[in-house]
C-alpha cells in the first residue's frame, strides 16, 4: 500500500474575513508521490480549507475557501479555532489518513459596529430639572469594550451629554412639559472604528404627579385573569404574545403589560403559567437545567419548544444522563476526545479548560466514562447554570393543560417600554 510522509508546519493564526490568497500554507510530501491521485481535507473545519498537488513542487498547497466570522463562532459558543486533517488519495484507490490534527485560531477583527445601547439605570427625568442625570449607558459591542464616544442628533446635541457613562442633561438645560411623556433620543455610538445608531426613549414625567401604590396579585382576588395559586406561582390562560411588556422590580415585586392596556403585579413568583408556555424564575430550577444542557451542545435547537421537550423527558422519569445521550450523538459526532471537551467547556462554560481539567476529563472518558454522562455534569454543575440565569426568567414552550398541545411557541413574553412604576419603596399592598 503507498504512503507518503509530510513535513513542514502551517499559520497557527488566521485573521477573520481573510479572503482565499490571504492565508496559505505548504506542507512537503515525499515517498510515494508518484502514486498520489487527490488530497481531501476532512476534520470539523475542512469546508473552510482547500488543499492542492503539485507533483513539480512536490508540494501540498492549503488555502482559505471561504472568509470566516469570529463572531460566528462567538455567538454560537464554539471554540474560535479550526482544525481539521488530510487525506491522501493514491491512484490504485488506497487512503492514508495521518493522525495529525491541524489547528488554526481565529483572530478578531474590529468588523463590527456596537449591537445595542441600552440604560442600565435611570430611563426618566422630571419636566423642568436643569442638568438632570437620566441614566448609565451600556453598550453592546461584539469586536470591542471601547471607549466609546456618543454623539447625538442636530435638534439634541445642545441639551444632552455623556459624562463617562452616565446621560444627563447639559448644565442650564431642561425638558418642557410639552415633551411628555415620552422624548425619543437619537444616539450615535462609535467605537472608534465603526459606529450604529440607536435611540433611547426616554420617559418625562410631571413634576406635580402624586406618587400612587399598587394592588398586588393575591390568592383571594384574581387581576385581569391572573390567579395567584401559592406563593410560588401565578396561572393564567393568557398567551405570552398577550402580555406585551414584563419587569422586575427588585425581589419583591414582578410587573406585567398586557395589550388590552391592563396592568398587572404580582409578587415575585418563581413560576409564571400561561396558556402556551410557561416562564421559569428559579435560577437552578427545571428551565435552567434544560438550558444549560442545549447550551453545552453546539449546534442545537434552542427556543421554548426545545426546552419543554428535555422537561417532559425529566417530569417523565428519563435521567439527566439519559437526556443528555439524546442529544450527544448528533451534536458530537466526529469529535475526538481532546476536541470534545475543548468544545463542551466552550459551549458550557463559555472558557476554555485548564491542563488539570483537560486531563481529568480526558482520563474520565479513557476509563468509559460516557460522552452523555460528561455532558451531564458539565451541563449541571454551578458554572453552567449561572451562565444561563436571567432575572427575567426563561420561557418554556409547554402549553397549559394535557389538551392544550395545538398552541404554537410564541417565544416567550413580549418586550416593550413599560410606564415608571408610580410608587414609593415599601408602599405596595396585598389585597
Amino acid at each position: 500500500m503507498p504512503s507518503v510522509q509530510v513535513s513542514g508546519s502551517i499559520p497557527s493564526t488566521l485573521r477573520e474575513n481573510a479572503r482565499p490568497g490571504e492565508w496559505v500554507a505548504g506542507l512537503t510530501l515525499t515517498g510515494d508521490t508518484g502514486s498520489l491521485a487527490a488530497i481531501e481535507i476532512t476534520g470539523p473545519n475542512a469546508l473552510n480549507f482547500t488543499a492542492s498537488w503539485s507533483p513539480v513542487l512536490g508540494l501540498a498547497s492549503l488555502g482559505i475557501a471561504a472568509p470566516v466570522d469570529y463572531e460566528y463562532f462567538a455567538a454560537a459558543h464554539l471554540p474560535t479555532q479550526l482544525s481539521f486533517s488530510l487525506r491522501f488519495v493514491f491512484t490504485d484507490g488506497s487512503r492514508q489518513s495521518p493522525s495529525t490534527v491541524y489547528r488554526v485560531a481565529v483572530l478578531d477583527q474590529d468588523d463590527a459596529p456596537p449591537s445595542s445601547l441600552q440604560l442600565l439605570t435611570g430611563g426618566s427625568v422630571t419636566a423642568g430639572a436643569i442638568g438632570s442625570t437620566i441614566g448609565t449607558l451600556s453598550v453592546t459591542d461584539p469586536d470591542s469594550t471601547g471607549p466609546f464616544t456618543f454623539s447625538f442628533a442636530e435638534e439634541d446635541a445642545w441639551r444632552f451629554e455623556v459624562v463617562g457613562t452616565t446621560l444627563k442633561l447639559k448644565e442650564g438645560i431642561s425638558l418642557g412639559l410639552d415633551e411628555m411623556p415620552v422624548h425619543p433620543l437619537f444616539v450615535q455610538v462609535s467605537d472608534g472604528r465603526q459606529s450604529a445608531g440607536f435611540t433611547l426613549m426616554l420617559t418625562v414625567e410631571d413634576p406635580g404627579r402624586q406618587a400612587s401604590t399598587v394592588s398586588v396579585l393575591a390568592p383571594e382576588v384574581p387581576q385581569a385573569g391572573f390567579v395567584l395559586t401559592s406563593s410560588s406561582q401565578a396561572v393564567t390562560l393568557h398567551e405570552a404574545r398577550e402580555v406585551t411588556a414584563a419587569n422586575s422590580h427588585g425581589d419583591e415585586l414582578r410587573q406585567l403589560m398586557l395589550a388590552e392596556g391592563q396592568e398587572v403585579w404580582m409578587p415575585a413568583v418563581q413560576t409564571l403559567r400561561l396558556a402556551d408556555g410557561w416562564v421559569d424564575y428559579d435560577p437552578a430550577g427545571p428551565a435552567a437545567r434544560a438550558a444549560a444542557l442545549h447550551g453545552a451542545l453546539p449546534g442545537q435547537e434552542s427556543g421554548g419548544a426545545a426546552l419543554a421537550r428535555i422537561i417532559e423527558g425529566a417530569a417523565a422519569g428519563q435521567g439527566w444522563v439519559d437526556l443528555a445521550a439524546d442529544l450527544v450523538l448528533p451534536a458530537l459526532a466526529g469529535l475526538e476526545d481532546t476536541a470534545l471537551v475543548m468544545t463542551l467547556y466552550q459551549s458550557a462554560l463559555h472558557r476554555v479548560p485548564d491542563a488539570g481539567e483537560l486531563a481529568l476529563q480526558l482520563g474520565r472518558l479513557a476509563s468509559s466514562v460516557s460522552r452523555a454522562q460528561m455532558v451531564a455534569d458539565l451541563a449541571g454543575s454551578d458554572a453552567a447554570l449561572a451562565s444561563v440565569a436571567d432575572p427575567e426568567g426563561i420561557w418554556v414552550g409547554q402549553a397549559l393543560g394535557g389538551g392544550a398541545a395545538w398552541h404554537m411557541d410564541t417565544g416567550g413574553l413580549g418586550t416593550g417600554l413599560l410606564p415608571a412604576a408610580g410608587y414609593p419603596l415599601g408602599s405596595a399592598w396585598l389585597l
